[in-house]
């Protein structure tokens, strides 16, 4: 019976730690430093990191205390993700690891893999590097907003399964440039929300992702000229198109509601961190709840589902369904 008992007072443990360790994340467009060493364009300056999902800091027990490495490092461990490190190899290769480049004031579309949904929400901030060498410190980072204002893009709660992607976008600002030897870093921190209190009781993860922003972002090089004098050499300015991702086969997941979906505001519905009843009511919505939606309405974000079930939309009672 003592052998029982403890076995199962283990397994709970065991289970609390599980619950702490699941949620899972990445930026895949423009692609994050850990993330470049997958792609062709990338793969001969950039190494492979197969963990690239898991850059917690070392996971809440070690940033529990409030500290954690800038680019989701462990804290007193190796920072393979931050300038200079392992995965953070501008000093070394310059243009050649920069995942975009953005006219300054762009609005930047991003995409972002959730492996695991544990809610919450996600921020992004910029930080200049002047030098080739200078490191990002935490100090630097500028949050960034959405085109609608807000520096905060909710994670849907109760979203069907644990696998999805986010399609989002934030503003650059106006007045920052950053090119040649210079360059601008975007961090991603997504702070989970399945655990009792604040920001330190979270699990949070780190990307961090090289960028250029400059006016000349997508602008098409000159032409070489015929015979360029000997004693002079020239730079042909490299063009850096919009990045694509290409990620390998896997099972198809539906994709969360973007924050900017064009449709008409809805009134106001529970918080995505509230949990809700599991049983939606058969009733119609009330007129104009659902704006401009004919499938799933997600009322945070002012935003529409396209593809989803009935069933799908009634995994919880923040989300509206407005089909037929």
């Amino acid at each position: 019976m003592k052998f029982g008992t403890n076995v199962a007072a283990l397994l709970s443990i065991l289970a609390l730690c599980v619950d702490h360790t699941e949620g899972h994340g990445r930026v895949v467009k423009p692609p994050h430093r850990g993330y470049l060493g997958r792609l062709p364009k990338y793969s001969a300056f950039v190494p492979v990191n197969y963990d690239d999902d898991g850059l917690s800091a070392g996971g809440l027990g070690a940033t529990r205390g409030g500290k954690h490495g800038v680019c989701g490092d462990p804290y007193n461990g190796a920072r393979e993700h931050e300038t200079g490190g392992k995965y953070g190899l501008f000093p070394k290769h310059g243009s050649k690891v920069i995942a975009a480049c953005y006219a300054p004031g762009a609005t930047v579309d991003i995409e972002v893999d959730i492996t695991a949904n544990h809610w919450g929400y996600f921020t992004f901030g910029l930080c200049k590097l002047d030098t080739r060498e200078s490191k990002e410190t935490e100090e630097c980072f500028q949050l960034l907003a959405q085109p609608n204002g807000e520096t905060k893009w909710p994670v849907p709660y109760g979203a069907p399964g644990s696998d999805a992607t986010a399609n989002l976008q934030y503003k650059l600002p106006a007045s920052v440039t950053c090119e040649g030897e210079s360059h601008c870093v975007l961090r991603w921190w997504y702070t989970s929300g399945n655990n009792p209190g604040g920001v330190n009781e979270q699990e949070q993860f780190w990307n961090c992702i090289d960028i250029y922003i400059g006016n000349s972002c997508g602008a098409t090089p000159p032409s070489s000229p015929t015979a360029a004098p000997a004693t002079t050499t020239s730079k042909v300015p490299v063009t850096y198109p919009p990045v694509t991702t290409t990620k390998s086969p896997a099972t198809t997941v539906k994709p969360f509601p973007s924050s900017y979906a064009p449709i008409t505001p809805a009134t106001p519905t529970p918080s995505p961190f509230t949990r809700g009843p599991t049983v939606k009511p058969t009733v119609p919505p009330p007129a104009g709840t659902c704006g401009g939606c004919t499938n799933c309405y997600y009322g945070p974000t002012k935003a529409c589902f396209s593809g989803w079930t009935k069933q799908d939309c009634s995994t919880n009672a923040i989300f509206t369904w407005c089909g037929a």
